[in-house]
């Protein structure tokens, strides 16, 4: 049976963990502007959030189908704390996106 190696999954997760953590601080700038009534780069600033978010969710994916094809994939912790954070990031930007709603009702 093909094995992933433990470095690939190394690497694997430490991509899922940057490209979330980059989402992340897309979404804060945006509540930072929202915050401050400067929405004219808050779309710009989303769409990144989202193609970051949208790369670490891709990757995490890819790993996945992987496996579900029979390839077997060792044990790692590094690899489910990437999935949480991901997990976490999805659900503050939709969290963000409510928070951001309320700024625009507020400053208008």
């Amino acid at each position: 049976m093909e094995q992933v190696k433990k470095e690939e999954i190394i690497t694997i997760s430490m991509n899922v963990i940057l490209h979330a953590g980059n989402a992340r601080e897309f979404v804060f700038k945006v509540v930072n502007k929202a915050s401050k009534g400067e929405f004219n780069e808050i779309d710009k600033l989303l769409q990144q959030a989202n193609k970051e978010i949208t790369r670490a969710h891709r990757v995490q994916t890819d790993i996945l189908q992987t496996e579900a094809e029979g390839t077997e994939i060792p044990y790692s912790p590094l690899f489910g704390h990437a999935q949480d954070t991901l997990m976490t990031v999805k659900s503050e930007i939709n969290m963000m996106r409510e928070i951001i709603k309320l700024y625009e009702e507020i400053k208008q």
